[in-house]
């Protein structure tokens, strides 16, 4: 990795829920330099803030009082409010299943469970669930039953096309967001994930009190490995998922996960998140998935990539919606790689839908419309902007449309 701040070393050896050894070599190196607040600010940009706190509790000579002292306060609050948000989970859960409606949650609550061992240790914003597709209506209405509402302002042909291409809704109640998921991702990245074989390998588990359905430990990586992709690896949380959750399942079958992920054209995703959970957190692999990982040449120079420029964040952290090429390079087949480029391509989205009333009888008018709009003039416009304005103060008008980058 190229030469990081001293804040950004202390945080990739704190994020984690048994701190690196040289934790207290690097707080004494930087005893004089060290910025807390600089190093406070990214730990909250990165969502980290519960394993930074933890870690430092263990080097109390080496704190000022002070931040110990607020480092306590954080955990305790942390862990409060994860247990309201794990009893709201837990409370849907319930009533879906009263409905007779299936839900597997995922991230969130059960992943700091499950993984880190402790609530107050991964922070999450709101609730993430798979139902089966052909029950989201059914979901959505039962949702809405119990005082949960949608924030969209479409059409019913406009809202049936948001929902298919989205993958997913959120909601909005007593509590944190719900997002209701039928999809781990828009139909736009064309990822080939295998639905009817994650929900026939789900078994019940304890959670909160109550017995609810969960992905298989190697589904459930091979998820968290996508979702780090999706979102182009822009937290340090999602890195630390995966080697806490590699950590906590010392089980876990390596031959069938990397079948599994080979099999939906994923393994390249999967690829990548190892080894970045590797190279940063070091994740402990064996030897023969290292093998597997550095056989994909293409994986590994993203990798060492991403992991030498991890804290530039604002170099990668672009919509999802708009072509990228990396999620045009971490696709290893090209039929999902042609897929992704038409789909970015054409798929009129929620913008589009707002920005100008369309009858449904010429609904088809929205797809010209967005690559006029995206691709002509919205182009034209930040051009002739950039003509007039210093480019400091410029600011893009097309805000990128992130779908999980806070959870």
């Amino acid at each position: 990795m190229s030469t990081c701040s001293p804040e950004q070393s202390l945080l990739l050896a704190t994020a984690r829920t048994l701190p690196g050894p040289h934790v207290a070599d690097l707080l004494r190196e930087t005893t004089e330099t060290l910025d807390w607040t600089r190093l406070i600010e990214t730990a909250l940009e990165h969502g980290v803030t519960g394993l930074l706190c933890r870690s430092l509790l263990y080097q109390p000579d080496l704190v000022p009082d002070v931040l110990l002292e607020a480092a306590r306060q954080h955990l305790q609050e942390q862990r409060s409010t994860n247990q309201l948000l794990a009893d709201q989970l837990t409370d849907i859960l319930a009533e879906l299943a009263a409905g007779g409606i299936e839900a597997i949650p995922f991230k969130g609550p059960t992943l700091a469970l499950t993984a880190y061992g402790d609530l107050a240790l991964r922070s999450f914003r709101d609730l993430d669930f798979l139902i089966h597709e052909e029950q989201m209506q059914s979901c959505l209405e039962k949702l809405c039953e119990i005082g949960y509402t949608q924030n969209l302002r479409l059409s019913p042909k406009q809202l049936r096309s948001f929902l298919t291409y989205s993958g997913q809704d959120i909601l909005y109640g007593n509590g944190a967001p719900i997002e209701p998921h039928w999809a781990f991702a828009p139909s736009t990245l064309a990822l080939d994930v295998d639905y009817r074989g994650i929900w026939d390998r789900a078994e019940y588990g304890d959670f909160n009190g109550r017995c609810i359905l969960r992905l298989a430990p190697e589904d459930e990586l091979i998820i968290l490995c996508v979702h780090g992709g999706k979102e182009r690896w822009t937290k340090l949380k999602w890195v630390a998922d995966i080697a806490e959750y590699i950590r906590s399942h010392p089980a876990l079958d390596w031959d069938e996960l990397m079948e599994r992920s080979k099999s939906q054209g994923l393994g390249r995703m999967v690829r990548l998140g190892l080894g970045l959970a590797e190279r940063l957190i070091q994740a402990p692999l064996p030897p023969a998935l290292t093998g597997w990982i550095n056989k994909d040449e293409m994986a590994t120079n993203w990798c060492r990539h991403l992991a030498d420029t991890f804290f530039e964040v604002d170099t990668r952290a672009r919509s999802i919606y708009q072509l990228s090429r990396f999620h045009w390079e971490i696709r290893e087949r090209q039929r999902d790689r042609w897929r992704y480029l038409l789909r970015t391509v054409t798929q009129p989205r929620e913008l589009h839908y707002m920005s100008i009333a369309l009858p449904d009888r010429l609904f088809f008018l929205y797809t010209p419309y967005k690559m006029l709009h995206d691709y002509l003039a919205l182009p034209t416009w930040l051009w002739l902007k950039r003509q007039r304005t210093p480019s400091d103060q410029l600011h893009e008008t097309n805000e990128p449309e992130r779908t999980d980058a806070a959870r």
